[in-house]
């Protein structure tokens, strides 16, 4: 394709039926009639050689070729946007933005309820959305700009994304208060005598599990496996009803082990910590709006760090760190 052929006008007509899927809602995006969008997306069609979208029985979706293309498109169209635009800073308290943020169910049960409290102090007409994330789909999620923030226990940052630590926390193991074998402490041959629920993420497993499984690498022993479950924030459930064992990020077992009567044990070998991070696009390292998110975000963590024994959503036995 002679990209001459290409102007700013027809690239916006790409961007908005690419993510609109849908001619009419991209001809009202973009201010115009439907027949005008029929006629651009003809002749985008003729420039790049490429259906972009076509009917399936879900409605029209985007074509390989024309994500590449939109991706490029909206990349272009922002740096150029934000070029002409005059420097704005972010107001708060005016503000009705909606702020799109991915984050696992531990990580949203530890970090949410103090960030939302900010947030409706600081800017009471901002909308917050948190969605559990497809880690492996993230940074593309981030990069479109379909979302603002990761905040997940992820050990390393997706390629290309720009992180900050949020909070540090132990790994501790849980099991019921009246437990067959477990009373107090744990050894390494109980850990592997016992059933675990095990925190899946589709086929993969979750930071945490990853982070036992190499603990265990180097004495070649494995845990017996008697459950899989989807949220770690379910394992504490199953837990309390079984004879099964699970591993949590301190704050996560604490929470639930007087509510559940869960015993909270230090692990039999080391596992290292779990680091609650966040982590975004370049794009949008320095948008004013994205930048007073990140921050309120680490107010929040260090909130939670500071006060976690005494907040009023989480019911702690014993002292950090301590058996209970």
């Amino acid at each position: 394709m002679d990209a001459k052929h290409l102007d700013l006008h027809m690239l916006r007509c790409l961007h908005a039926l690419v993510s609109e899927a849908h001619v009419t809602r991209a001809a009202e995006r973009m201010g115009m009639t439907q027949p005008a969008m029929s006629a651009a997306l003809a002749r985008l069609r003729s420039l790049f050689g490429d259906p972009l979208l076509v009917r399936t029985e879900r409605g029209m979706v985007p074509t390989p070729r024309a994500q590449e293309v939109a991706a490029a498109a909206r990349g272009a169209l922002e740096l150029l946007d934000g070029a002409l635009a005059p420097e704005a800073g972010f107001d708060p308290v005016r503000s009705g933005d909606r702020f799109e943020i991915l984050a696992s169910e531990s990580a949203s049960f530890v970090l949410m309820p103090a960030l939302v409290a900010r947030v409706r102090a600081l800017a009471p007409q901002v909308e917050l959305r948190i969605q559990v994330p497809d880690l492996t789909r993230a940074r593309q999620v981030l990069e479109e700009g379909r979302a603002d923030l990761l905040v997940s226990f992820t050990r390393s940052a997706p390629a290309g994304l720009r992180s900050r630590p949020l909070l540090q926390q132990e790994l501790k193991v849980i099991a019921a208060r009246h437990h067959p074998d477990v009373r107090g402490s744990l050894t390494l041959d109980q850990f592997l005598a016992w059933p675990h629920a095990l925190h899946m993420i589709g086929r993969t497993y979750s930071a945490v599990e990853a982070a036992v499984n190499a603990a265990l690498a180097p004495t070649g022993r494995q845990r017996s496996i008697g459950a899989w479950v989807p949220s770690s924030i379910s394992s504490p459930a199953v837990v309390a009803a079984t004879d099964f064992l699970a591993t949590l990020p301190d704050f996560v077992a604490r929470s639930f082990s007087l509510a559940l009567d869960l015993q909270v044990l230090a692990p039999p070998l080391a596992m290292g910590d779990a680091q609650l991070s966040m982590y975004w696009h370049d794009r949008a390292h320095r948008h004013p709006a994205q930048r007073w998110l990140r921050n309120v975000l680490v107010e929040a963590a260090e909130h939670v760090q500071v006060n976690f024994p005494h907040l009023p959503w989480s019911r702690v036995a014993g002292a950090p760190g301590g058996t209970s």
